[in-house]
């Protein structure tokens, strides 16, 4: 699995966390709120090293969204990691990200609910298959929480 870490493990300094913030925010801003499509935007990022050297990126509408994600993160002192979604995970990896125990994510796994792959002993898990579980998990409990406000209106209780 490759993990894309800034440089260094330190945290930004205080005027880097403001940066970072503030392009955060100008960026989202520009890009609305997600419903907009972003592919007809680009950056133009310039940069120029101490030495003198320059060079100019453009980075696609679609990278924006991410970008202005993670510079808010970085603002708020949050360390951030970028991982692709057919990175593997262990088990442990697994239960961290969903934040329960690794026992559960193994009855998970020989449920059947989730995808996984023996590797020797070991249960590997891709990052985007753990991904689709999370988000569909995530699905039945706001359609379990609007059937209870909709059941609460109907009582008069809401």
């Amino acid at each position: 699995m490759q993990v894309l870490t800034p440089p260094t493990n330190q945290p930004l300094s205080e005027v880097e966390a403001r940066q970072a913030e503030a392009s955060g925010v100008a960026l989202q801003r520009l890009i609305g709120k997600g419903d907009q499509p972003v592919q007809p935007l680009t950056l133009r990022v310039s940069i120029e090293q101490p030495d003198g050297e320059k060079a100019e990126l453009l980075l696609p509408g679609v990278t924006l969204s991410l970008l202005s994600r993670m510079l808010r993160e970085l603002g708020h002192g949050k360390n951030v990691v970028v991982l692709a979604t057919d990175a593997e995970v262990t088990t442990q990896q697994a239960a961290d990200f969903l934040k329960v125990v690794r026992p559960y994510v193994v009855k998970l796994l020989e449920a059947g609910k989730i995808p996984y792959r023996l590797v020797g002993p070991r249960r590997r898990v891709l990052l985007g298959d753990l991904l689709r579980y999370k988000e569909q998990e995530e699905a039945e409990r706001h359609r379990g929480l609007d059937e209870l406000v909709a059941e609460a209106q109907q009582l008069g209780m809401y």
